[in-house]
């Protein structure tokens, strides 16, 4: 079955004074999930990559899952998602 990939660019804001409405996009980093129809219904999560575990593979807890599930909801689809998940961009930056 054909599949989709969508990437998130990293941004930047707060580039100017005031309040956060000036920001841009970068080229990379970023992550990127690929979307694959399937039989049945829901999401699940075929595989998270670079995240080295840290991400919940539950798909009710896990952001990506979660929207994508909203989406097959309103628009009344019957069939499900598989997601593969690349992190091109670190959790955070605390070392804990």
């Amino acid at each position: 079955m054909q599949s989709v990939t969508a990437f998130a660019p990293a941004t930047v804001s707060n580039v100017a004074c005031g309040f956060d409405v000036l920001g841009f996009a970068l080229q990379d980093p970023g992550d990127e999930v690929t979307a694959r129809l399937i039989a049945g219904d829901g999401v699940c999560i075929d595989d998270i990559l670079g995240d080295s575990g840290r991400l919940p593979r539950d798909p009710a807890k896990n952001t990506a899952s979660v929207a994508a599930q909203a989406l097959l909801a309103i628009l009344g689809e019957r069939r499900g998602l598989a997601l593969t998940i690349r992190k091109g961009l670190p959790r955070s930056l605390s070392a804990s």
